[in-house]
């Protein structure tokens, strides 16, 4: 006996139906997802690779500065210098002819360690620290630290000063000398300044000898005299007659912010 079922019109059997077909609208729909999802991953995928490589470029930019420092760190001047630190100290690299038909290295190092003794025991302990002495090739190097200009100052004889310009026209330092700007790399034609308003937060270095100087900030100032500017933070005091001898006091004016 054959069991007849009505099917009520309009209506799919779950079981054996067939599934609806899509329609344009929600292909078209699902396609634009796609592509969007596509477009997200392509540009993530841009960021991260651009992360990266910035990454690796600025840790090739540490390890290219850190061996640079590294290589650098004991390496010795070629020429005296005189260095102002940020904090206070004085350190001079003197490069000189050595011969050694006066005496030997033995009897250098001996010499140069008692006179920085002899010197520490009147101005006090430490006041002078031997960093490095070399001898090669007909040269000797020696590297000094002082704890600051004043000291350097009596051990030297040379008239040396580094502080603010209040601190310095207080000390009784005159800036009545015509004054170069630096601009653009270069010292300009040298000028009148009214340096109290000028100079009134700048630091100033005074030195009195025919030497390559480094201070703790950008020079904005040199006093007229036979200097030459190296680079924004360092000039060289020279005299044009080559005369080693003379020497001009030059006043360094430098900001360190």
């Amino acid at each position: 006996m054959t069991n007849n079922r009505s099917r009520t019109p309009g209506m799919r059997s779950r079981a054996g139906g067939a599934r609806p077909r899509q329609g344009v609208a929600s292909r078209e729909l699902q396609e634009a997802r796609r592509r969007k999802r596509q477009r997200e991953v392509m540009r993530n995928r841009i960021i991260f690779g651009a992360c990266v490589l910035a990454f690796l470029l600025l840790l090739i930019f540490i390890i290219v500065k850190l061996i640079g420092l590294a290589l650098n760190s004991g390496k010795a001047s070629d020429t005296s210098k005189l260095t102002f630190t940020d904090t206070g100290k004085v350190v001079f690299e003197e490069v000189t002819d050595f011969e050694s038909d006066t005496y030997s290295k033995s009897e250098f190092k001996k010499y140069t360690n008692d006179l920085i003794s002899s010197f520490n025991e009147t101005y006090g302990e430490k006041a002078i620290t031997l960093d490095k002495l070399k001898v090669s090739s007909g040269k000797a190097y020696v590297k000094t630290t002082y704890k600051d200009a004043d000291c350097y100052s009596a051990f030297t004889s040379y008239g040396t000063y580094n502080a603010s310009y209040t601190e310095a026209v207080d000390a009784g330092y005159d800036f009545a000398a015509l004054f170069s700007e630096v601009a653009d790399g270069q010292l300009l034609a040298a000028d009148v300044v009214n340096a109290d308003s000028v100079f009134t937060d700048s630091n100033v270095a005074v030195v009195n000898e025919n030497v390559t100087v480094t201070v703790p900030g950008t020079i904005t100032y040199v006093s007229n005299a036979n200097v030459e500017l190296v680079d924004s933070d360092t000039i060289t005091i020279s005299q044009a007659d080559g005369n080693a001898d003379a020497t001009d006091m030059v006043y360094i004016i430098y900001s360190n912010k």
